[in-house]
């Protein structure tokens, strides 16, 4: 009978711990994916009169409606050049990139949360940041492992 009350627990326990290593595992890789992204946006060269300020990654639900998980990286730089010509020149790189003048810290295009970056001096510099969004993952995971990813809660 102990046995079987010992066996019962192990299974209880495996049970519910199981859950929590796929769900962190699942997040684990999610951020890694986005953190990749703004891995290349940094060490991708600048352009001249441009210096790297700050950057961040973001996984989750970013812009839309719906389901499912998007990935972002993004820098803030301060340049002499113009919005089209930063965008030309990570274009060339990279297939989803936006460039956006930066007035404030604040990246309001993302609906779900308040991210920033965090060093932001508007009072003496002229900041643009740089967006990459990645949705290509499909090509680089396959679909079994796309669809898991989309167990993330930060996805809905």
């Amino acid at each position: 009978m102990k046995i079987i009350k010992r066996m019962f627990l192990i299974l209880v326990a495996f049970l519910i711990v199981l859950p929590i290593i796929f769900y962190v595992g699942i997040v684990v890789m999610n951020n890694s994916i986005a953190d990749r992204i703004e891995k290349d946006l940094i060490a991708y060269q600048l352009p001249q009169n441009t210096e790297l300020v700050d950057s961040i990654s973001i996984a989750g639900r970013l812009t839309g409606n719906g389901n499912g998980m998007q990935y972002m990286g993004a820098i803030l730089v301060d340049s002499d050049l113009s919005e089209d010509a930063l965008k030309k020149h990570y274009s060339s790189k990279f297939d989803y990139i936006e460039v956006i003048k930066q007035e404030k810290p604040n990246m309001d295009f993302i609906y779900s949360k308040n991210y920033s970056f965090n060093d932001f001096d508007a009072a003496n510099n002229v900041y643009y940041s740089v967006i990459c969004f990645d949705d290509d993952r499909r090509e680089k995971y396959g679909d079994f492992i796309s669809n898991l990813l989309d167990f993330d809660i930060r996805g809905h």
